[in-house]
């Protein structure tokens, strides 16, 4: 009879013990999310096409800690981009590029959906053509470009060929 006593006292402690684990557990949950979310937050701004020392400037005021990649004068894109609230202190990527002297970027090797993507962020006109290949592993990747990469962009049309197998029937 005691050993039932001291069973039922056993699970009885057994159960106020996962009881309190949980209570506790939800507790620091909310305590935790509550103290993380005390920072207050801003909105990254629309720098693209702005001067480089504006652009700074901008970042600056909002305590955000600007990183730039690339050379030249004139934003790119951001990262996170313009819109996404951010922590005060977090960083942000600013790319960099000199307007005058856009080149044709070299995406021969890469996937098409890829390559239209890049040149659609960028707003270089582009056409694709198919041209037929041996090879399967050549499938919907770009195999040449014209005009050729690292040539001056001036705003014509660029023109990728696209690779296109077709098995052997």
């Amino acid at each position: 009879m005691k050993w039932k006593i001291k069973v039922k006292r056993f699970i009885k402690s057994l159960i106020f013990f996962l009881l309190g684990i949980v209570c506790a557990g939800i507790f620091s949950f909310f305590f935790m999310t509550a103290f993380v979310n005390v920072s207050k937050m801003v909105e990254v701004p629309y720098l693209v096409g702005e001067n480089k020392n504006i652009a700074l400037n901008s970042l600056k005021e909002l305590n955000l800690i600007p990183n730039l990649i690339g050379s030249g004068d004139t934003v790119l894109y951001t990262d996170p981009p313009a819109g996404t609230k951010v922590k005060l202190g977090h960083h942000v990527i600013v790319q960099l590029r000199d307007i005058d002297s856009l080149v044709i970027p070299d995406l021969i090797g890469i996937p098409t959906e890829v390559a239209k993507q890049f040149l659609e962020e960028y707003n270089i006109s582009y056409e694709i053509r198919n041209r037929l290949t041996n090879n399967p592993e050549q499938h919907g990747i770009i195999l040449e470009i014209s005009p050729s990469p690292g040539k001056e962009y001036f705003g014509e049309k660029v023109i990728l060929y696209n690779g296109k197998y077709e098995g052997v029937k």
